[in-house]
């Protein structure tokens, strides 16, 4: 059953792989309109802004416990 189910798997993978990509229509939108050293930038900022949304939303959601602290 183990090795049927793997199999399957492998065809499925290896069908997948063989696919050609037809969404690539070229255009303007075929490069990327700012550098990659940009596009790291934002993105590093943007999970840096997240990653403080939650440490504030887990603060005020824990807060203080009246522990006598």
């Amino acid at each position: 059953m183990i090795a049927l189910r793997l199999v399957l798997a492998l065809a499925a993978s290896l069908a997948i792989v063989a696919a050609p990509a037809e969404a690539d229509h070229g255009g303007p939108l075929a490069s990327a309109p700012m550098s990659p050293l940009a596009t790291a930038l934002i993105a590093g900022a943007l999970a840096f802004v997240a990653v403080l949304l939650l440490a504030v939303i887990w603060r005020l959601f824990t807060g203080s416990r009246g522990d006598g602290e």
